[in-house]
């Protein structure tokens, strides 16, 4: 369950007085977390030898910056989800929008950018000759996910319960998809129960990605290629937590600048960018917007 889901979750905890009488600044819902992003925030956009690589990091208090990635219809849902349990985790903001963070299993927010690679060179970038890590000091190299996963729900059985569950949890294949899905089915497992909660609608995020899945190119994958002129667009996501991190740095090696009349690398540029983590405080505007907002609830900044 991501962050947001949790954000959603206690919001709605907020309505029924008997389980909850009050969270932040006069009941304002609210919640702190701690999530990544650029040490240096001019360096987004870097360029070596002809090849230019932008990264704009993908956390909650920027879900609603990337209606490409978290937007999602609750009339395109495939799925045994009802109508009572999005409404309750994922309730419709001022715009009737409904919005899912993908990307952040539990309380944990993963490590994830979108990335923009412009090939202004006259040969093909192959990915496959590229390597990208998250270097954290201390920690060996941490390659990106390679595998997006197979969205496609397929019935099978969680303890007693009969469930509709993506292909790639079934098979259990290591994808983002596999990955994402069995948090949220740790999240179920483990989270405190009452007679009045409902259960969190496990497969959610595959469904949400499976209706943004052109957004939902991984940079990783080896078998992507970036023809002269063009630019490739896509996520990196790392198997890794924003809360674990304290020195590290996103590198992407060997990125070829010039080839030889065989097509042979003859020189090739490293881009560094430096990456940390802080403490961030969002609230819910129950009365306009009905989203998550940065800071603290007007009551507490007025104290």
């Amino acid at each position: 369950m991501s962050t947001l889901h949790t954000l959603t979750a206690a919001f709605l905890l907020l309505s029924m007085p008997m389980l909850l009488t009050s969270c932040g600044g006069g009941g304002v819902p609210t919640i702190v977390f701690r999530e990544h992003d650029l040490a240096d925030r001019t360096l987004a956009t870097q360029s070596r030898g002809s090849i230019e690589i932008s990264v704009e990091p993908l956390k909650p208090s920027a879900i609603y910056q990337h209606p490409d990635l978290f937007l999602f219809s609750t009339q395109r849902l495939t799925g045994n989800f009802s109508s009572l349990t999005l409404n309750t985790y994922y309730p419709e903001d001022y715009q009737k929008n409904r919005w899912c963070f993908t990307l952040s299993p539990g309380n944990n927010l993963l490590v994830a950018y979108k990335v923009r690679i412009r090939n202004g060179t006259s040969h093909i970038l192959r990915m496959r000759d590229a390597r990208i890590y998250l270097m954290i000091e201390g920690l060996d190299p941490i390659p990106a996910a390679t595998l997006l996963g197979n969205p496609t729900l397929v019935q099978t059985s969680v303890g007693q319960d009969r469930m509709l569950l993506p292909k790639s949890y079934i098979q259990g294949d290591g994808s983002l998809i596999d990955q994402t899905t069995r948090e949220e089915e740790e999240y179920e497992r483990t989270r405190p129960k009452s007679i009045l909660s409902l259960a969190y609608p496990i497969g959610l995020a595959s469904q949400v990605i499976a209706q943004n899945l052109k957004a939902y190119k991984l940079v990783n994958d080896v078998s992507r290629e970036i023809l002269p002129g063009t630019v490739l667009d896509g996520l990196l996501v790392f198997p890794v937590y924003a809360g674990s991190i304290r020195l590290a740095k996103l590198m992407f090696y060997d990125i070829t600048t010039k080839t030889d009349a065989a097509g042979n690398p003859t020189e090739k540029v490293t881009f560094e960018f430096p990456i940390r983590t802080s403490d961030q405080q969002m609230w819910f505007d129950t009365r306009q917007e009905r989203r998550w907002k940065i800071g603290v609830p007007p009551s507490e900044a007025g104290d």
